[in-house]
């Protein structure tokens, strides 16, 4: 809640979307050699705009990987306990190690199908520079049409804000709703900006049996 100059009005934040941000240890840096020896897919349609990918995409799956793999579980379940998500135990859907060489990005998009999506970096990149952006959308709202008139300089103004970028940190982990909108800003450094994505789902699977709209894994 933001309070303004006059004492009788207020601005009420409603409906804030949480994106976890923690820093893992480095003794999970052992699993990096493994990543690095991943064989990438030999041809991606379009991989300016979307980068490469590894031909596994169930990495995290693997047995080298059990270590990663039970470390970020522990923080997904923190998030999702903060989601106010009634699961007990999560899984990995997909999970696939992501190159974008210099000059390549990756476009604005969601993860289907999917829960809660992260992105665990790693490697070298230079100093301040963009790891992932989130996106603001009206996705079906009348607004999403028009094209008001805003300053430049939005910095102090949270709800006036639409994207916000978080920095390329070696072992940074960050985690989102599956359904918010983000991409990957151009490297323009002369270094592959390396992670390994991931979604997730309940382990039980989605959905209700009593409410028709359950999906089972």
């Amino acid at each position: 809640m933001q309070d303004l100059q006059n004492n009788d009005s207020q601005i009420l934040s409603l409906f804030p979307t949480p994106v976890y941000v923690t820093q893992l240890p480095d003794s999970l840096g052992q699993i990096i050699p493994w990543l690095t020896q991943q064989p990438m897919l030999d041809e991606e349609v379009d991989a300016p705009n979307y980068g490469e990918r590894s031909k596994n995409a169930y990495l995290l799956d693997e047995p080298e990987a059990k270590g990663l793999n039970e470390h970020l579980l522990t923080h997904i379940k923190t998030f999702g306990d903060q989601l106010g998500y009634d699961y007990d135990e999560y899984r990995f859907g997909q999970s696939w190690l992501s190159y974008k060489q210099p000059g390549q990005h990756h476009t604005m998009h969601s993860h289907p199908n999917s829960l809660i999506s992260g992105v665990f970096y790693f490697g070298d990149i230079a100093e301040k520079t963009p790891a992932i952006k989130f996106h603001k959308t009206t996705v079906g709202v009348n607004v999403s049409t028009m094209s008001p008139k805003s300053v430049s300089d939005k910095r102090n103004l949270p709800f006036a804000q639409e994207t916000f970028s978080i920095e390329f940190t070696p072992g940074l982990l960050v985690l989102f709703p599956s359904y918010l909108y983000h991409s990957v800003p151009k490297n323009d450094t002369d270094k592959v900006r390396a992670s390994v994505a991931f979604n997730v789902v309940p382990k039980i699977g989605l959905g209700e049996e009593r409410n028709l709209t359950e999906l089972l894994f």
